[in-house]
């Protein structure tokens, strides 16, 4: 359980080992965790976003649901996506990108990535709680009746809301297992991209599959396939820019395969 239990303290702000005891064992292990402490957090959005729904208007409890993941995070993936569109767009060569990659400050092309990928996320949420009725998957033959209870299209936010964190988890497995560290110094992401393998991207993916097939069908499939295809013409695509993967670039893979998505949805 410690692998576990580090891999949920690194990814959020959840306060349950303030005096740092918890220690992986294996390196190694940590990433198989990542997918299973997104399905954790898609669970927790899900429970606080229903008394949010019921108290707010839904433009609201959207935006505050938005603004809980956010801080759950801790807001660190938004972070490496905002640090790797100034260095990947803002650099001249890879030297460059990297260096205003490890700046703390943020510039014009960070703060443009980060308006348009929350405003998309914010329409994308709402559009999903306008669909008036559910997909035809394992989950609506199982539970005829829970629309009796919950309107269709409440039930889909809730079910969008539990599994985009573990795509994006998921993504970063892809990413770093299928990649290698960019920088000769190690940082905040080498010790994922130096203990993740192919093996690892194979043991982690039955749960994003098995979490879209039981919620959305067939069409489930389709929308993995999507999001492995971007997860992969990311990787080349930062590759061919700094040379390999950093911690920056993990959390822009997260932060955009969570939106992919969530846009996905509507095929």
């Amino acid at each position: 359980m410690n692998n576990f239990l580090w891999a949920l303290k690194f990814l959020t702000i959840i306060p349950f080992d303030r005096g740092d005891k918890i220690k992986p064992e294996k390196s190694g292990l940590l990433v198989i965790w990542f997918p299973v402490v997104g399905f954790c957090i898609g669970i927790c959005l899900l429970f606080a976003y229903l008394p949010l729904y019921f108290i707010f208007p839904h433009l609201v409890a959207n935006g505050l649901i938005l603004i809980a993941y956010i801080a759950i995070t801790g807001s660190m993936h938004l972070d490496g996506l905002a640090d790797t569109c100034d260095g990947i767009w803002g650099g001249w060569n890879k030297e460059r990108r990297l260096e205003i990659m490890k700046d703390s400050r943020i510039g014009s092309f960070g703060t443009i990535g980060l308006i348009c990928l929350i405003g998309l996320k914010y329409l994308c949420l709402y559009s999903i709680g306008k669909r008036p009725t559910l997909n035809i998957s394992t989950f609506s033959i199982c539970t005829p009746g829970v629309s009796c209870f919950l309107s269709p299209g409440l039930v889909n936010t809730c079910i969008a809301l539990l599994i985009m964190p573990v795509m994006g988890r998921w993504a970063q497995v892809c990413a770093s297992g299928l990649s290698t560290y960019a920088r000769s110094l190690s940082g905040t992401g080498s010790f994922i991209l130096e203990s993740a393998t192919l093996k690892h991207v194979l043991y982690t993916t039955p749960l994003p599959l098995c979490l879209l097939w039981f919620f959305y069908g067939l069409k489930g499939f389709g929308i993995f396939a999507i999001i492995v295809i971007f997860t992969l013409t990311v990787i080349w695509y930062i590759k061919k820019k700094i040379g390999g993967m950093t911690g920056d670039t993990l959390g822009f893979t997260n932060e955009v395969a969570e939106l992919v998505f969530l846009l996905g949805i509507f095929l």
